[in-house]
């Protein structure tokens, strides 16, 4: 099985395993497939308190599997301090409920690393583009690391095993099959090899 852990659109192939981020106002939970759902920090507005308060409910469905994407943007308009405040709070949400986490990470490591501490669950950098000695601090705060379409190899190749995830995000261009197949180039492994190692990871984050 292939796993897109974290992609914008559906992926109906019966191979492809995958979670699908809704959007931070989004009302209702499509009855079939596997999703995240959370307040990105672009979307931290005059608003967010009843984002936070939909979110809350819509965590509690069953085909809800992890919170997401969440996390810290230093190039967002929107206020830091702001953002931390409803990182927290989702971060809480999280760990009553017991559902991994999907995070937005922009220019704010060192704090994303310092909240690690807070967190119960299982957590996931998506779309990881940093240099190697950020990805190995990532991995040694407990970390799972997340690679799309576009990466930093070496960082990629150093990740260990049972840390590693692929996606393609919003990449209309992206097939997470065709990702694989670069990623196992690079690892020098088989691609066979990577999707059971990474369907590993998948099934220790859900529980």
């Amino acid at each position: 099985m292939y796993i897109n852990i974290h992609t914008h659109k559906v992926d109906e192939r019966d191979d492809v395993k995958c979670i699908v981020n809704l959007p931070s106002d989004v009302k209702e939970i499509p009855d079939e497939g596997r999703f995240s759902v959370g307040v990105h920090p672009w979307d931290v507005d005059h608003l967010v308190h009843a984002k936070l308060s939909d979110i809350c409910r819509l965590l509690q469905e069953r085909n809800v599997v992890a919170i997401g994407e969440i996390g810290l943007d230093q190039l967002s308009e929107n206020g830091y301090e702001h953002q931390e405040a409803v990182f927290e709070t989702q971060i809480k949400m999280a760990n009553l409920l017991q559902k991994p986490i999907i995070i937005h990470c922009v220019k704010a490591s060192n704090e994303i690393v310092r909240y690690k501490g807070m967190m119960s669950v299982p957590a996931v950098i998506h779309g990881f583009r940093g240099k190697p000695q950020l990805a190995d601090q990532l991995c040694r705060a407990g970390y799972f690391i997340s690679f799309g379409n576009k990466f930093n190899e070496e960082s990629l190749i150093q990740t260990p095993t049972n840390r590693l995830f692929l996606e393609t995000d919003d990449d209309e261009e992206a097939d997470i099959k065709e990702i694989y197949e670069r990623v196992a180039a690079l690892r020098n492994c088989s691609v066979e090899e990577l999707k059971n190692e990474i369907e590993k990871n998948f099934e220790s984050i859900m529980g």
